[in-house]
């Protein structure tokens, strides 16, 4: 193998994956991690970056830095590759996303290796080109002096060499020259815990458009298809009442290349551009083989990386050539449908091609001559069209978009998704989405007035809302998956997996209280990954020396594992919350009863410690034989998991900052609801609509006589927070809503609550906004509830 040395390093002993460190002596104080990490953010910048070329952004202390030049010394690859990085560059690596190769011929490099830290396995690539290697750093550790040095290992195609001319680090333009220590701090230990109450109604079930039941098996995912792990795995999770949710399937690198000997798929010879369709008549495309309780479980798969021989050149991760299409849309059906000939079973949804919106994923976004989402719903609906001609059966949907910042270009990316829905309408079954949490999210209700931009304060909300308000316009209601939330932090330190932990929480919860609306949640959690074993994505790791796909004996478990831990058991029917006490985009309340239990889900997105007063349960006749919660927090620099703490009351229950929570009640006699609460929605036409001017919506419902008690949900969005009130009228009726967090955002996307005096209801309502200059309205729709 061919080594390349910038520098001599000595290998020293690897920094464990996740270290409990001494607590601070006091709240206010950094933990241990975050002083090892405040010194290897000040070595940055005071000693190992004065030498090397970097690019910054903004002023100030608003000042990022996004690339920092590690070498531009000219070298020629092939072969077996190893190229070790300068000395210090492991101690700063956490701080970055990316390492990017600059130079000739690129293409010709395969899957890159970041040693020791990948583990063995091969890093997400986001971009290949020929002048152009882009690869995701693994999870770091937290950065120690004593950390090994980081070696890029790789191969260059046989008989084909490649040019390096420059190594950088890059941050995506989110490193900023202040050091960042929220992250690092046990938020609102030094302040009192904010008092809160929640009232379950134990005397009707809740009904969410027709939805009674939890429906456990929506929500409660991991990042797999059946089969894809040891089934020691499988089985853990089953014993959790978790199910795999999601995976990618590869064209090019699982047909084409192939993961082990026999036939590859080839071009048809008399079809240039085609597929060789013959291909599957020799091929076995079973499934792999599941546990018993997985064999009939629903579950989502992604096409992606199309054959080259049929998709642009170098960019693209697989995007088919115009003229192709058809081509690629019949390879896509004839694996589908051969998979379930074969097997007798198949994903029951299909995605099209994963994060179709972002330009490195379809290389139309880049060329500026063409229309690009046009050439998307067509690549979808073409796909669609040969897939059901196959298999019925199954659904096909997309866009599987990315990056969900649909403010963007004045709501100009929103009108791309609109137009995508409106142009697909006749061909696909579903809608999907991903979302994801920025890196150093955490303490996200610190961070409102400092540019927060992620999807846990009211923006996931919003943006659902206003798809579904688009749908209902259009006459085009049909299902969302979201196939991938969490966060796109890496690492592997205590505040890395917190971050995670509370996105995969927040998100589930969030998607949960929307039965109506999504088919299909899936956060982006693994038990295990055989191709990258050390990810911090993974509730388990292998043991020192241990094979990464052996058995779950030989694993040890992450803080991860304590997400499906505290979410095992939570299911039944669901029963009406509500909560005062807090902003409403900073808590969410979820009540499900089975038999004589109640289960309480509580998510607190805000930066305050609470005290969560539940004595007042609504009917509550019973007498509680135990109350006991769980726990998921993070204190003092450690990620802390509680399993059955016994309350002796419930009037004071704790819950942390970012803290999801489950309180479970045993009661002596049986939970028996005597009626039901029906939840209804009604939307007005019109989304992103600028409020440059007063503005008329119309929201239509069958019988007013009937409604108990409404709510009308304006979706905002405004630069600047709100600086006066959102003011209007409903049938002549005044009101206005100017709640205290909603002007403290810097970047507010969420929707406002305006109680509505059933009086006011007519069956044709007339809902005017007063203008406010920057605002617009996102959506407006109307919830009723009604008992019987």
């Amino acid at each position: 193998m061919k080594q390349i040395h910038f520098a001599a390093l000595v290998c020293l002993s690897f920094f464990p994956v996740f270290a409990s460190a001494q607590a601070p002596t006091a709240p206010n104080l950094l933990s241990d991690e975050g002083l090892a990490r405040q010194e290897a953010h000040a070595y940055l910048f005071d000693e190992f970056s004065k030498d090397k070329e970097s690019t910054y952004r903004g002023e100030g202390e608003n000042r990022n830095l996004v690339e920092l030049v590690l070498s531009n010394e000219t070298l020629q690859l092939s072969g077996d590759v190893s190229i070790e990085l300068p000395a210090g560059s492991q101690r700063v690596a956490s701080l970055f996303k990316y390492i990017i190769l600059r130079g000739e011929n690129l293409n010709h490099l395969g899957g890159i290796e970041v040693a020791p830290y990948s583990g063995g396995g091969t890093v997400e690539r986001s971009t290949q080109e020929p002048k152009l290697y882009r690869f995701k750093l693994p999870a770091m550790p937290v950065p120690s002096e004593d950390l090994p040095p980081i070696r890029i290992r790789t191969r260059c195609v046989d008989g084909k060499t490649a040019t390096v001319t420059q190594i950088a680090f890059n941050s995506q333009g989110k490193l900023p020259v202040k050091f960042d220590d929220i992250p690092y701090r046990t938020l609102g230990a030094d302040r009192p815990r904010v008092p809160v109450n929640v009232r379950v109604d134990l005397q009707h079930e809740l009904s969410i458009a027709g939805h009674v039941d939890l429906e456990r098996q929506k929500f409660f995912r991991y990042y797999a298809a059946p089969g894809t792990s040891d089934p020691s795995f499988e089985r853990w999770a089953s014993e959790r009442n978790f199910s795999p949710g999601r995976q990618i399937f590869k064209l090019d690198p699982a047909l084409v290349v192939g993961y082990g000997p026999g036939e590859k798929l080839k071009e048809d010879p008399n079809n240039k551009g085609a597929a060789d369709l013959t291909f599957f008549d020799r091929h076995d495309s079973s499934s792999p083989k599941t546990i018993p309780e997985f064999e009939a479980t629903d579950y989502a798969m992604c096409l992606n990386d199309y054959p080259e021989f049929m998709s642009v050149e170098h960019i693209g991760r697989g995007t088919p050539l115009i003229e192709h299409f058809g081509d690629a849309a019949n390879l896509a059906a004839a694996h589908i449908a051969d998979q379930r000939r074969d097997g007798g079973r198949t994903a029951k949804w299909w995605e099209v091609k994963n994060e179709s919106t972002i330009k490195a994923e379809w290389d139309y976004h880049y060329q500026k001559d063409r229309d690009s989402w046009a050439l998307l719903a067509e690549f979808h609906n073409d796909v669609a069209k040969a897939v059901h001609a196959k298999t019925p059966s199954v659904n096909v949907g997309g866009p599987t978009s990315a990056w969900m910042q649909l403010h963007v270009n004045q709501f100009g990316l929103y009108r791309d998704q609109a137009r995508f829905m409106d142009l697909t309408r006749d061909h696909l079954d579903f809608y999907s989405h991903h979302f994801y949490e920025d890196k150093g999210s955490l303490g996200a209700w610190e961070r409102r007035d400092k540019g927060y931009s992620g999807y846990l304060l009211g923006r996931l909300e919003a943006t659902l809302d206003m798809l579904r308000a688009h749908m209902e316009e259009t006459d085009n209601v049909k299902p969302i998956l979201i196939t991938e939330c969490g966060s796109l932090q890496a690492g592997r330190g205590a505040a890395d997996y917190w971050l995670r932990l509370r996105s995969f929480s927040a998100f589930l919860h969030k998607l949960m209280s929307r039965p109506h609306q999504i088919d299909l949640s899936v956060p982006f959690v693994f038990t295990n990954m055989h191709w990258n074993p050390n990810s911090g994505n993974v509730a388990f790791v292998p043991t020192e020396g241990a094979s990464a796909r052996g058995p779950l004996a030989d694993f040890e478990p992450t803080p991860v594992a304590n997400f499906f831990e505290l979410w095992r058991d939570f299911d039944g029917r669901r029963l009406p919350v509500e909560t005062s006490g807090l902003a409403p985009v900073g808590l969410n309340a979820t009540a499900v009863y089975q038999g004589n239990r109640l289960q309480l889900a509580l998510t607190n997105m805000t930066s305050r410690q609470l005290s969560v007063d539940l004595s007042d349960i609504a009917g509550d006749t019973l007498n509680a034989s135990s109350i006991q919660q769980r726990r998921l927090r993070y204190n003092n620099g450690q990620v802390i998991y509680e399993d059955a703490i016994s309350l002796p009351n419930s009037k004071a229950i704790p819950v942390d900052a970012e803290e999801t929570t489950v309180v479970t009640f045993s009661f002596d006699k049986m939970i028996q609801p005597a009626k039901k609460l029906h939840r209804e929605f009604a939307y007005a036409a019109g989304t992103a609509v600028t409020a440059d001017q007063s503005r008329a919506f119309q929201i239509d419902i069958d019988d007013a006589s009937k409604i108990d008690s409404a709510k009308l949900v304006i979706g905002i969005h405004r630069n600047s927070g709100l600086e006066e009130a959102v003011a209007g009228t409903f049938n002549g009726q005044s009101f206005e809503s100017h709640p205290e967090w909603a002007h403290e955002f810097d970047q507010l996307m969420a929707p406002l609550e305006i109680s509505i005096s059933k009086d006011w209801l007519q069956k044709n309502n007339q809902v005017e906004i007063q203008p406010q200059l920057g605002l617009t309205i996102t959506s407006v729709h109307l919830i009723h509830d009604s008992t019987e």
